[in-house]
């Protein structure tokens, strides 16, 4: 057990530098919603939207119980941050062309 785990520390001093983590971190707003289940129908439909197109994660991270706005993250591990860099930024334009959803501030930033 501890050879295997040596060999991973080793390995993962060697290629640290190779894996890059990226966030989009988004804020949204719902536009004519009326109720929670009108929200989340906007909000699922936009995040399997990025799921289904890109190889990120997804998740609502926020504002669960505001019926007009939405916090939304899409996540992704690469080991070129330049790709990695326009997976996001598509994602982003697909969520800005959601109907319902408009897109209040968004950042992108890497670990």
């Amino acid at each position: 057990m501890r050879e295997t785990l040596s060999k991973f520390s080793s390995w993962k001093k060697l290629h640290a530098d190779q894996l890059v983590v990226g966030l989009l971190e988004c804020r949204c707003r719902i536009l004519g919603s009326r109720s929670l289940k009108e929200k989340r129908s906007v909000v699922k439909s936009g995040l399997e939207r990025v799921r289904q197109r890109f190889n990120l994660s997804t998740a609502e991270v926020g504002a669960q119980d505001d019926r007009q706005m939405a916090m939304m993250a899409v996540g992704g591990v690469a080991s070129d941050k330049r790709l990695l860099e326009r997976e996001l930024t598509l994602a982003l334009n697909l969520l800005e062309n959601i109907d319902g959803l408009e897109i209040i501030d968004a950042d992108i930033s890497f670990l």
